[in-house]
């Protein structure tokens, strides 16, 4: 039974009930992909209620959607003024912060949202990565650690800490890392990428091919191939470090690295080359591996296996 006056009643719930159907108009928008239509339903809900802080959290979601980054900040901005408890608030304004290479603010933005959610793992994920951006990679893996220490079986919380440990020059932990990551999410596309990265510093040609092939099944990405043709002329397969090169390409006509990779291989090629066909191991063994006494290819593997 309402105790408000008839005429007060019939004044207030109509403004309820368009409110939250201009709401659910402008998600239902916004998820289809009208940014205008979402916009407009959300300009009709701010109207409505001025200091409504779910609308202003969703017209931050509109603008970080349509690339209206300085938009989106003031939004999230002023959603957290409403309501500086939120936590989507907080994770909004980091993101577009992190957008536009404000790190420092976003690193404080995360702190800001810690300070009321201490068990925030997204927090302190995002955090991590924000610090590793600004090159502090103790700070990242102190973040790691704490996401660690809430759940061990946090995949890409190992995988970015060995990305960090990579960066401090700390080759076994950042293995020891990424192997972590690798037996918790076998296709965990980061966790490979990362072990690219880190083959390729240590100089493994054939077990950069290795990750590489692995990663690239998962996703494809420039680099990628870059790297992978890189490590083909290392192990003097001219003709396969071509056919990577030219897939970089294919994805990105303006590589430059790719272009010089492609040009190079095409020069080895004249002189020789190299197939390893399908023995997988090539340039991978250890001597005293199992069937490297009767490999068909073992002298032309220590040729170019460190």
């Amino acid at each position: 039974m309402s105790v408000l006056p008839p005429e007060t009643a019939r004044r207030f719930l109509p403004s309820v009930d368009r409110l939250e159907t201009a709401m659910r108009a402008a998600r239902r928008s916004l998820d289809r992909g009208d940014l205008e239509g979402a916009l407009r339903e959300d300009d009709i809900a701010i109207q409505l209620k001025p200091e409504y802080d779910a609308a202003w959290l969703l017209r931050g979601h509109i603008f970080r959607k349509d690339g209206n980054i300085p938009g989106a900040i003031e939004a999230f901005a002023h959603a957290l003024k409403i309501n500086g408890e939120s936590q989507e608030g907080w994770l909004g304004l980091a993101s577009s912060l992190h957008a536009v290479g404000r790190y420092p603010e976003e690193v404080e933005a995360y702190d800001r949202l810690l300070q009321i959610q201490p068990r925030s793992l997204e927090a302190w994920i995002d955090k991590g990565a924000a610090l590793h951006d600004i090159g502090d990679y103790r700070g990242a893996i102190a973040c790691y650690d704490k996401v660690l220490a809430m759940r061990p079986e946090h995949a890409p919380a190992w995988s970015n800490k060995g990305a960090a440990l990579l960066r401090l020059g700390d080759d076994a932990g950042a293995a020891r890392s990424f192997d972590e990551a690798l037996q918790l999410d076998p296709d965990f596309f980061d966790a490979m990428a990362n072990r690219v990265l880190l083959c390729r510093k240590l100089k493994r040609h054939g077990e950069t091919v290795l990750w590489a092939d692995r990663a690239l099944r998962v996703r494809e990405a420039p680099w990628l191939w870059y790297v992978k043709g890189q490590a083909h002329l290392g192990l003097g397969e001219s003709t396969l470090a071509m056919k990577a090169f030219e897939r970089a390409l294919a994805l990105d006509p303006k590589s430059k690295e790719a272009k010089a990779g492609l040009r190079k291989a095409t020069a080895a090629r004249q002189k020789g080359d190299f197939y390893r066909g399908v023995y997988e191991c090539f340039g991978t063994h250890v001597a005293g591996d199992p069937g490297c006494e009767v490999c068909e290819i073992r002298g032309g593997c220590r040729l170019v296996t460190p």
